[in-house]
């Protein structure tokens, strides 16, 4: 079903890999996680691209303003994905492995989309409290002006990250990846970053064949997020590519 929902175009959604040779488990683990990550930020863009002109066209001004909020959330779920590696994700890797420098390249690939990736969530902000504005054409143009390098960074990160497994295997991966994601998550505003990422999570990807991997948030999480989280926002969730139980939701908003 996954391959053919309707949120897997227009972008493409990364193939999980398998695990190559010499790759220690924990840095295996943490390249599932980070390319099913990503796989959720693509749904949410792909929900983005395919709703704006249907939205814009046909739908309320409550619809207006519910999908305005979901591109904030989708933006500022990614931007604190991105902070969190520069600020401590990176760092760490480096300094484990006795490498400065060593993700520069990575970051070197946030600064390429970081100017329109910002004009794509400063527009939304700008129309923020007058959603009758909404330009679908004008939202797809700053789509596409990040979206070619962005999916070019996010593919690469798989591949390397499996890479420095193999050179730095004593690299202690796993409770880096721990440590960023608990700084990360104290950034971001929980009003948005947690209803957007546990709603467009696929926990059945592959025939659940990756939730050993990342099996999603505790039960306690995402029982508030279903019932306290996402209810300031409530109406934004809809434009989810799954629901709060983290399965595919079978269609688009019917508007």
């Amino acid at each position: 079903m996954s391959s053919e929902h309707w949120s897997t175009t227009p972008f493409t959604l990364q193939t999980i890999p398998e695990k190559p040779e010499g790759v220690p488990q924990d840095f295996y683990g943490c390249a599932v996680a980070m390319a099913l990550i990503h796989n959720l930020f693509t749904r949410g863009l792909n929900s983005i691209y395919k709703h704006a002109p249907i939205v814009a066209e046909r739908g309320s001004e409550q619809d207006k303003s519910d999908f305005i909020n979901f591109a904030l959330a989708w933006y500022e779920a990614l931007h604190a994905h991105h902070t969190g590696e520069e600020k401590w994700y990176f760092p760490e890797i480096e300094q484990a492995a006795g490498n400065p420098g060593l993700m520069q390249a990575n970051i070197d690939q946030h600064e390429v989309f970081r100017a329109p990736l910002d004009a794509f969530n400063d527009y939304f902000l700008s129309i923020n409290e007058d959603p009758a504005a909404l330009n679908s054409a004008h939202v797809l143009s700053l789509v596409d002006a990040f979206a070619t390098p962005l999916f070019e960074h996010l593919k690469d990160e798989i591949p390397t990250l499996l890479e420095f497994g193999k050179k730095f295997p004593d690299v202690p991966i796993k409770q880096i990846d721990e440590d960023h994601a608990k700084k990360m998550l104290d950034t971001v505003s929980k009003l948005y970053f947690l209803p957007f990422f546990v709603s467009n999570f696929d926990r059945e990807v592959d025939g659940g064949r990756w939730t050993s991997f990342m099996p999603g948030p505790p039960g306690w999480v995402l029982t508030a997020t279903k019932y306290v989280f996402s209810f300031p926002y409530r109406g934004a969730w809809r434009f989810s590519a799954c629901t709060f139980d983290m399965k595919l939701k079978p269609t688009m908003v019917q508007i």
